[in-house]
C-alpha cells in the first residue's frame, strides 16, 4: 500500500521491492547509495514511487542493479546466503 507524504506518493520498503522483484535489503543498499529515494519513519523506510519508476526505467532494459536473489552471485545485500 501507497501513501502520500511531503515528497509525494511513497510505499513500503517492502513493496518496493515486490514491486521490483528483489529483497527489502536490495532496495534499502539502493536507498543508500542514492540510486532511489526513500525517507525513514520511526524505524520504517518508504520509497518514492517516483524515483522507482524512474530507477526501473533507467535500468529496465540492462535488467541489472538490483540483485534477484536466486541469480545473484554477490554478497553485498546479504540476500545471497
Amino acid at each position: 500500500m501507497s501513501e502520500s507524504t511531503q515528497t509525494g506518493a511513497m510505499c513500503t520498503l517492502e513493496r518496493a521491492a515486490e514491486m521490483l522483484g528483489t529483497t527489502p535489503m536490495s532496495v534499502l543498499m539502493h536507498l543508500k547509495h542514492k540510486l532511489m529515494v526513500g525517507l525513514e519513519v520511526n524505524g520504517q523506510w518508504y520509497v518514492s514511487l517516483e524515483s522507482l519508476e524512474e530507477y526501473r526505467n533507467k535500468n529496465e532494459s540492462a535488467d541489472k542493479g538490483l540483485c534477484k536473489k536466486h541469480e545473484c552471485h554477490h554478497s553485498s545485500c546479504g540476500s545471497c546466503e
